[in-house]
Formats: structure tokens, sequence, C-alpha cells
């Protein structure tokens, strides 16, 4: 008994857990082998990786932990290759019958071995994938595409899209690119050429194309895109367009909520609050301030901190609307003594339509607290009716000194706003990602631009010298002198004259000139890591690429030569890395402004369809700002260079380091699994 109960394994015993581990390496297996076909090919170790368990992984990392495995050089792992990794990993048993030469420990094997629970709870294809994601805001944003592209005869064989319960026609429907680039349009017309978008004959490259302009159109107008490309979209995967579509839909629904567009908004300044203060504010913090503005000039109590849990009970939407409109336009009372709180959202909602608004949440949408469908809810009534006093003349001229257009120097502090959300950093104090409203006044702290140099060059940021939550201007001057030592010694930029007290002061030409060296010197890095030739990239060399891949069609001196304000070089660029993406019956020759603007505006859109991310805007391009083409054309370069190599240069032995616990980045675009049926336009 002693023998068979604790100091020796019987026989059996063991024999039952070689079996329960070769099982395991067997259903391992499986979850790596999509197809089915007996081999594992970086394409599908891509897809399960990246898609489904979130790990930052590219394509050509798939490829080079593929060709670590790969003895026998077919570009895939079989079985037995893959037993010997696991094996000299400590995975598999010694009983083993693989008949596989001897094997090391790989990084496919390490990444097996550690996330083997989550791997093997894997379900694949988009209808079956482990991902959630709510019925409730599909269906509300069903509504709102419905109701926003309604009048659009382009989007016949789109519109109505069913919104019924469970229904995934809202992410078939978005599979294309077509509906998600005329959405974005809505939000500015300028970020889609429409003449741009594939919409006849969609094969499985012009989806893609679509796909890419809508990604990278969305980033230019402020959405934080991670972990999704144009393969996710084609595949229609619920959890990814959701997110996508909520962005969209929230920029679109909250576009009158700034000074600009409702300068009565400065009605809600509190304190000694500058209108410059008021102007950084996120959408939903306006929208908190203007609910308990009206809240107060009702005589409630009643005051909310977030759009939530706190209207849940109707209340609040009862008292502003009663406010906004009047109680003879609400009909139906919240009865608050009524324990039914989809009750009281029903009594709330039947006013809304009552008074004009018609809202596209549910009752329970509002009795749940949905932080996303009741922020769109309050921003249609602001929308409709916001209710506030015409300012006072002293109001108006204090207003007319902030400059609230894109224009000059404020063009290029929204190209670099753009760029540094684009990198999805962390913020070191509450983990949450670094969003940048206003350039100005939030880099003013030091924190996000010393963020940025830590992600071009790691570790170059000494973080326990650096206030991390500064609480005087001291701290704030201290971080200011950070970033130029770290500028200097570790980045080599050219700071003369740039002290800390110009970045706590938010000088604005001065950290325009820090922003700007730092997206030049991280696109420059980029595209020489892409090269892996150690070499640097220089800017006559962005040039000669550009000349060269044009090979002689047309030419330019430097990035200030006055032939790119026509975009045709430009345009010739992009057909040189893909000629079937340019329609050349829609290029002018570009001599009038209004042919110069159509042409670039069709630039942009041809290299985002491309995947390049580029953040100028036409007249950057018409004005031949060097300093805007020279993002353009290393973005073009960077494309050409990921189509060559299948993404960023990296060598085998740095594959461990990014696979074991890096956290999520954005990746290239991931292999494509089957697509769906298309839609015909």
């Amino acid at each position: 008994v002693a023998q068979t109960s604790g100091l020796q394994r019987p026989d059996s015993d063991r024999a039952a857990g070689t079996e329960k581990m070769a099982d395991d390496l067997r259903r391992l297996f499986a979850k790596f082998d999509i197809n089915g076909d007996g081999a594992i090919t970086p394409e599908e170790l891509q897809l399960l990786l990246h898609d489904e368990l979130g790990l930052a992984s590219t394509p050509a990392d798939a490829a080079l932990m593929v060709a670590q495995v790969d003895r026998n050089a077919d570009g895939k792992v079989d079985y037995a290759e893959f037993e010997a990794t696991m094996k000299a990993a400590g995975y598999a048993s010694s009983s083993s019958s693989s008949t596989a030469a001897p094997a090391a420990s790989s990084t496919l094997s390490r990444l097996a071995v550690k996330h083997k629970d989550a791997i093997l709870t894997v379900r694949h294809g988009a209808a079956n994938s482990q991902h959630s994601w709510s019925s409730e805001e599909m269906m509300a944003f069903t509504e709102v595409v419905n109701s926003r592209l309604a009048g659009d005869a382009r989007l016949a064989t789109y519109l109505p899209i069913d919104n019924a319960e469970g229904s995934t026609a809202l992410f078939e429907s978005c599979a294309d690119g077509v509906v998600l680039c005329r959405l974005i349009n809505l939000v500015d017309p300028d970020a889609v050429d429409e003449r741009a978008i594939n919409v006849k004959k969609l094969s499985k490259f012009k989806i893609i194309e679509n796909n890419n302009l809508a990604i990278n159109a969305a980033k230019d107008i402020g959405c934080r895109i991670t972990n999704i490309g144009a393969h996710d979209v084609m595949e229609a995967r619920p959890h990814l367009i959701l997110g996508l579509l909520w962005q969209i839909i929230r920029l679109l629904l909250t576009m009158k909520i700034s000074l600009k567009e409702s300068p009565e908004l400065a009605r809600l300044l509190e304190g000694d609050e500058t209108l410059t203060q008021l102007l950084a504010l996120p959408p939903e913090r306006v929208l908190v301030r203007w609910v308990n503005y009206h809240l107060k000039a009702a005589g409630s109590h009643r005051r909310i901190t977030a759009l939530g849990k706190e209207l849940a009970d109707s209340v609040v939407y009862d008292t502003l609307m009663r406010q906004l409109y009047g109680s003879a336009r609400c009909p139906r009372r919240v009865n608050e003594s009524d324990a039914d709180l989809e009750r009281r959202a029903e009594a709330v909602l039947s006013n809304a339509r009552s008074v004009g608004v018609e809202p596209f949440i549910k009752p329970r949408d509002v009795a749940s607290g949905n932080a996303k469908l009741n922020l769109a809810f309050t921003a249609q009534l602001f929308n409709d009716c916001h209710g506030l006093a015409p300012l006072e003349e002293a109001q108006i001229a204090e207003l007319a000194e902030l400059d609230l257009d894109d224009s000059g120097d404020t063009r290029e502090a929204r190209t670099f706003k753009l760029w540094l959300n684009s990198l999805n950093l962390t913020d070191r104090t509450t983990g949450d990602l670094v969003q940048v409203n206003d350039l100005f006044r939030e880099l003013c702290n030091g924190l996000p631009i010393l963020s940025v140099m830590d992600h071009i060059k790691a570790g170059c940021v000494p973080w326990k010298k650096v206030a991390a939550a500064p609480k005087n201007r001291h701290h704030l001057v201290e971080n200011g002198n950070r970033v130029v030592e770290v500028g200097k010694k570790e980045l080599d930029l050219v700071l003369v004259n740039i002290g800390g007290l110009d970045i706590a002061d938010g000088n604005k030409k001065l950290i325009l000139a820090v922003m700007w060296q730092l997206m030049r010197r991280s696109t420059v890095d980029l595209l020489a890591s892409l090269k892996n030739d150690g070499t640097k990239v220089e800017e006559a060399e962005i040039v000669a690429w550009a000349n060269a891949k044009v090979g002689g069609a047309s030419r330019i001196r430097t990035l200030g030569d006055k032939a790119l304000a026509t975009s045709k070089f430009l345009i010739d660029v992009c057909a040189a890395i893909s000629p079937d993406t340019v329609n050349w019956d829609l290029v002018t020759p570009g001599k009038s402004d209004d042919d110069a603007l159509l042409n670039a505006r069709y630039a942009l859109s041809i290299a985002r369809k491309l995947g390049a991310g580029v953040f100028c805007t036409p007249e950057d391009i018409t004005e031949v700002r060097p300093k805007m083409i020279l993002l353009f054309l290393a973005a073009l370069w960077q494309v050409d260079l990921e189509k060559k190599t299948g993404g960023p240069s990296r060598k085998v032995a740095d594959v461990p380091a990014l696979s074991e616990d890096a956290p999520p980045r954005s990746a290239p675009v991931p292999p494509a699994a089957p697509a769906l049926p298309v839609r015909a336009p």
C-alpha cells in the first residue's frame, strides 16, 4: 500500500499521465492547425496568437517562430516537429514515439506551454470567437448607422441593416469597408476621398484596400486603433468592429460639444477656470458638467460624476428634459416610487420622442447604466437643445482670441497629437492609455513627451527621477528639464534655446519643435529597422527612394519642391507600389487650386488604402510643407518595405523577448482566414 499511495506511482498512473499529456499535445496542435491539414503555417500561428489570444505578434514574428521549428524546411510545422520542440521544452512525455531528430526549445514551444490553458479554450471562427460582445450595443449602433446613412443612395444595397437581437448583419455589412468609410466621412468629409472607395467587383484585394482606407482614415479623425487590421474587418469580427464603430459614433455624436460649434458652452466655466482649460476637456466631462448645470438651474439636489449608473433611475433625465423643454412637452413623468427602472426609462424615452429626439437606445440600456449608450443619448439631447443662454460681449471677445480652427501651426499640432495617440502609450501612473486632446496644455507636465521618448528608445528615461504626478510648478519644470536632458543625451535632438521652463509654460513653438523631432526620429528609426542594413535614414535618402520608385516618370529635387503641390508625384509613388490602386481617370493636372486640392485628397486616400498611416491634411500637401511631405513619403516607404519583408524586420533571437510577456501593440494586418461572401455593390 505504501508503495502505491505516495512513494512510488504505479505503472497504471504513469501510463494515464502519459496518455493525458499526449492527448493534450494533440489538442494543442489541433488548435494551431486551424484548417486541419496536419501542419501549422505562419498564417495560422499569427491568427491564433494575435487574433485569438491578443499577444503582440506580427506576421514576421510568426514566420520566424515557424522557421525555428521547421526542420525539413517546408515552411510549415508538422506534428512530429511540434512534438519534438514541445518535448525539448519539457512538455511531451519521455515515452513519446516521435521520430523527429532532437530539437531545441523554441519560442513556439515556450508560448504553447505558457498559454496552454488559454489556447485549449479557443474556438475558431468569427461566429464562435471567445470574445464577447454586447447585443445591446450592436442594436443601438445599427440604429445609428441606419439613421445617419439612410439618405445615401449609394448604400441602397446595404441599408437598412437588420438590428434584431443576436443578428450579425451589422458586422457583415461593415466587412467590405464601404459603410465604414461613409460613416467616417460624416465626422470629417475630408477623411476619405469617396472616389477612392472600391464599390464594383469587390475582390478580396479590393476589400482589403477599403478596410485599410477605413482604418487609417479612422486614425486621422482621432480614433484609437489597437490590434485591428483590414482582415479583422473583412472577417466580420464582432468585438473589433463594435469597438471601431463606437469610436466613430462617439465622434459623430459629440461633434457639436465644442466651443467652436457651441460657444455657449462658455457658460459652464467654473471658478477661475479659463476658456483654454474648458477647451481641453473631453466631451464626456463637458456633458457631465452640462447636465449638472441644468440640474442646478432646475433646483435639483442631484449631481452626477459620470454618464452611467447614476442615470439608471431616470430621475436625472426627467429633470434635465423638463428644464430643457418644459413639462408641457414631456407628458410622461417618471414615477420615483416605481421599482421597475425600465418602466421609468420608457417614460424618459417616450418624452424624447415627443420633443422630436428619436432615441436609438432601449429602456434596458438606461436602466443598466450602460456608459456608452447613455453618453450617446445625452449627446442626442445636447445636440437637439443645449439650453444655454447666448454669451455676453466680453465672453464673445475672449472666445474670439482663441484659435479654434485647424490652420498654420495648429495643423501641425493636430498631426503630432494624432501620431502620439496612435502609439498607444500607457500612462505609468494610472495604467490607462495616453489620450491627448490639447497638445500644448497636456504636454506641459512633460509626461507624455517622456513616454514618447521611452517608446522610441526603450529605457532612455530615468523614470525614478520623474515626477509621475506633478503637484506644483517646480515638478513641472523638473519634468521639462528631464525632457530636454533625455532629448539631447539619449536621442540626439537639437534643442537649442529650449529649457524645462518652456515645456512647463506650454510654449507652442518650442513644443512643436520637440514633437516634430520626435516624430521624425521615430519615423526614420522604423525605416532603418525595416531596411535592416545597419544604416541611418536621412531626408535625402527618402527623396532618392521616391525618385527611384517612380522610375523617372516624374522627379522632385527636395521635400520642398513646388512640383509636389499638384500631388501627381505622390500619386506616382503610390502607383509604383501598387499600380491597380490608382484610377488615373480621377487625377487632374493639378494646375488650379481646386484641382490641386482634389489630387491631394485622392493621394491621401490612396496612401491609406495601401496601409500607410498618414496624418497630414490636403492643405499640407498643396502648400508643400516639407515636414508633412517627409512623413507622407516615409509612410509609403514603410508600406513598401513591409510589403517586401512581410512586416517589421526582426531577428530570430529577438522573438522570445517580444512574445513572452510583451504588452499588446498595434500590429501590421494579420493574414486572412477565408473571406466572407461579398455583398454585391
